[in-house]
C-alpha cells in the first residue's frame, strides 16, 4: 500500500503541477554516520518506490529524527548512486550511500588485542532483523594484523564478563555464539574469498551426511558493512567458524572420536616434516588441535600415526590402505578445488584436517580462501596457470595412483566442467559478484576510508583471463591422464572425453590435431557441422541427446550427448 500511495502521489503532483515535500524516515540502527569521513551508509525501505522523485521539490532524509536535505535534488534514489546532503540548521555535509547489505556497528572503549577478547557492544541490522548484544572481540589472523583494516573474532556474551555466551543467527547462516568478521583487505576485488567459500560448499558434502544431515563441509559467508567506534570500516565477510559444531564431529566421551586440527604453518601439515610430539603442547609441526578440547585431552598419537603412514609406509601398504585412511571423495574434490583456485597457501597452512569418528577416514576442510584466482596471500598477482599444487599426501597419491584414482579424479573434473566449472558459469559468477559490488559503490566506499586501496577495473580482466588460462591448462592436465589410461601404444591416438558429454567434447593430442579438419555427423550419417580444430574441444551445446560421430584426422569416433 505504501508503494502504491507514494507512486500515486508522485503522479498527481506531476499532473497538477503541485509542489510537495517528501520525508523518508530511516529507523534507528538502519544507518550509521562516520563523522570523520563525513559519510553516511543507510538502508532504505522499498528503494524501487523512489525510482522517480521528480514530482517533489524537497526531499528530507530523517535519520532517527535528525533531518538532512539534498544539496541537489535527485531525480531518483538508487543503490548505484551517492548523494551530497546537509544536516538541517547546520552546515555539516555528508556523502550518503544506500546499501542492500546488512550494517554492523561495534562500539568499545577498549583496545582490541590479538587476545584476550574485550567487551564491546554489537548491533546488526538487515531487512529482517535488528540484533543488539554484548560481544567479546579480538583480532584474528597472522600477517593480516599489520593491515589497516583488521579481521576480528567475535563471541556473543550474555553479560559483561563473557562467562555465559548465547547463540545468534544471521540470515541462513548457522546459529552460534562464535563468528568471524573477515576484512578481505588483501583481496583486490573483495570477492575471491566469498566466491571460493560458496564454491566449495556447492561442490562438496561430507561423506557422513546421512548420519549428520546438518553437517557442512566448510564455512558459509555473507557480506556486511561494518562500523567500528563510529568509523566506517568497509565491507566484510561475516563468516561461520570451522569447528566441531560446523562439521558435526562425534564428541569426546572419554575416548577420542571426532578430531579437528588446524593448519597454521608448514611441517607435518604438508607431510614434509615428521618430528616427535609433546602432549603438553596443543601445537605440533604446523598443526593446532581444535578438537578434542584442552579440558578433555591433548593427544597427538592418532595424527602422528596417520602422518607416519603417509610419509613412511611402504608403497604397497600405502597403495592398499590410503582410501581407508583418507576419504577419497574429499581428496578428489579438494585436489580439484585447490588447483582450480591455485590457492597456494591451502596445501597445508590454511587447511583443517578432520575425522568424523574414530573408525572413519580423515578429510580436508579449506579456510582463509583469499590468496587464489591469480593472487597470493598478500594480494599481489601471481600470473601462474601451468602448475599443479600439492603436498606430501598429494604427491604420493599421484606417484602410486592407488585404485587408478587419477582416472576417477580426471573424470570428476570433466563432470564439473559440464556445469559448475563451465567457463561461462564461472565467469558469470565472478562478473555478477563484481557488478554487485561495483554498482553498490562498495569499491568507492573502500577507497574513501582506505586511501591506499588501489581498486582498478583491470583487476576483473586479469582475474577472468587468469581463470580462462587456468581452465585450459587443467583440461590438458586431466585430459592427458585420461589419454594415458586409454592409450598405451600409439602417440598419435586420439581420445575423446568426457563420454557421455553435455556442452563440450574434449580430445587429446591437440598439438597433433591443431588446424586439422573435423566433421560432425548424427548417427544416421547426416553431416551436421564441419570446421578446423582451434582448441582442445568443440562445443556441442546445440546438439540434441543421442549418439554422434566425429571424424578427426580421417578417423571416426563415437560419443554420446546426454
Amino acid at each position: 500500500m505504501k508503494n502504491f500511495c507514494l507512486t500515486l502521489l508522485i503522479i498527481l503532483n506531476s499532473i497538477l503541477g503541485l509542489s510537495q515535500s517528501l520525508t523518508i524516515d530511516i529507523p534507528e540502527n538502519h544507518f550509521k554516520i562516520d563523522e570523520t569521513n563525513s559519510l553516511i551508509v543507510s538502508h532504505i525501505e522499498n528503494i524501487e518506490t523512489y525510482n522517480d522523485v521528480t514530482g517533489f521539490n524537497e526531499i528530507i532524509i530523517s535519520l532517527n529524527q535528525n533531518d538532512y536535505n539534498f544539496n541537489s535534488m535527485p531525480t531518483t534514489l538508487e543503490y548505484s548512486d551517492s548523494y551530497l546532503i546537509t544536516e538541517t540548521n547546520t552546515t555539516n555535509q555528508y556523502t550518503l550511500y544506500f546499501t542492500q547489505l546488512p550494517i554492523i556497528s561495534i562500539e568499545t572503549p577498549n583496545t582490541i588485542f590479538d587476545e584476550p577478547k574485550v567487551l564491546a557492544n554489537f548491533v546488526y541490522a538487515d531487512n529482517e532483523q535488528v540484533l543488539i548484544s554484548n560481544i567479546g572481540i579480538e583480532l584474528r589472523g597472522g600477517s593480516s594484523q599489520s593491515y589497516p583494516k583488521k579481521t576480528y573474532d567475535l563471541e556473543f556474551w550474555e553479560d559483561d564478563s563473557g562467562e555465559d555466551t548465547h547463540n545468534v543467527q544471521f540470515g541462513n547462516l548457522r546459529s552460534d555464539d562464535d563468528w568471524i568478521l573477515d576484512a578481505l583487505y588483501n583481496e583486490p576485488l573483495r570477492l575471491r574469498s566469498y566466491i571460493s567459500n560458496k564454491l566449495w560448499l556447492n561442490i562438496h558434502t561430507t561423506n557422513y551426511l546421512e548420519d549428520e544431515p546438518k553437517a557442512k563441509s566448510g564455512a558459509n559467508v555473507k557480506y556486511v558493512e561494518m562500523f567500528l567506534n563510529g568509523n566506517y570500516n568497509g565491507i566484510y565477510n561475516l563468516s561461520e567458524q570451522i569447528d566441531k559444531k560446523q562439521l558435526k564431529l562425534k564428541s569426546f566421551n572419554g575416548d577420542i572420536r571426532g578430531e579437528l586440527y588446524k593448519g597454521i604453518s608448514w611441517g607435518a601439515s604438508t607431510f614434509t616434516n615428521f618430528p616427535s610430539y609433546n602432549n603438553d603442547n596443543r601445537i605440533w609441526s604446523g598443526y593446532e588441535i581444535k578438537y578434542p578440547k584442552e579440558d578433555d585431552v591433548t593427544d597427538w598419537s592418532n595424527l602422528y600415526q596417520f602422518t607416519d603412514f603417509v610419509m613412511n609406509s611402504s608403497n604397497t601398504y600405502f597403495f592398499d590402505n590410503i582410501w581407508s585412511e583418507f576419504d577419497f571423495n574429499n581428496y578428489s574434490d579438494y585436489f580439484i578445488f585447490l588447483n582450480l583456485l591455485r590457492a597456494t597457501d591451502n596445501t597445508g597452512k590454511n587447511i583443517y584436517l578432520a575425522k568424523y569418528q574414530s573408525d572413519e577416514p580423515y578429510f580436508y576442510v579449506p579456510w582463509d580462501l583469499d590468496g587464489c584466482f591469480g593472487t597470493i596471500w598478500n594480494g599481489n598477482n601471481e600470473n601462474i596457470t601451468n602448475d599443479i599444487l600439492s603436498n606430501g599426501l598429494i604427491n604420493r597419491v599421484i606417484e602410486l595412483n592407488p585404485n587408478n584414482s587419477s582416472k576417477s579424479i580426471s573424470n570428476r573434473w570433466f563432470e564439473y566442467r559440464e556445469n559448475i566449472f563451465d567457463n561461462t558459469s564461472l565467469a558469470e559468477t565472478i562478473e555478477t559478484q563484481y557488478e554487485f559490488l561495483l554498482n553498490n559503490k562498495i569499491y568507492e566506499r573502500e577507497a574513501l576510508v582506505f586511501p591506499n586501496y588501489s581498486f582498478s577495473e583491470q583487476d576483473l580482466s586479469y582475474m577472468l583471463n587468469w581463470l580462462e588460462n587456468r581452465l585450459t591448462y587443467l583440461d590438458t592436465y586431466f585430459g592427458d591422464i585420461l589419454s594415458i589410461n586409454e592409450n598405451n601404444s600409439n602417440n598419435n591416438e586420439i581420445f575423446l572425453y568426457p563420454n557421455p558429454a553435455k556442452d563440450k567434447i574434449y580430445f587429446t593430442n591437440i598439438n597433433y590435431l591443431i588446424n586439422k579438419e573435423y566433421k560432425l555427423f548424427d548417427f544416421s550419417g547426416k553431416l551436421i557441422h564441419q570446421g578446423h580444430i582451434k582448441e582442445n574441444f568443440i562445443s556441442i551445446k546445440n546438439l540434441e541427446k543421442g549418439y554422434y560421430l566425429i571424424t578427426l584426422n580421417n578417423e571416426a569416433h563415437k560419443f554420446l550427448v546426454k
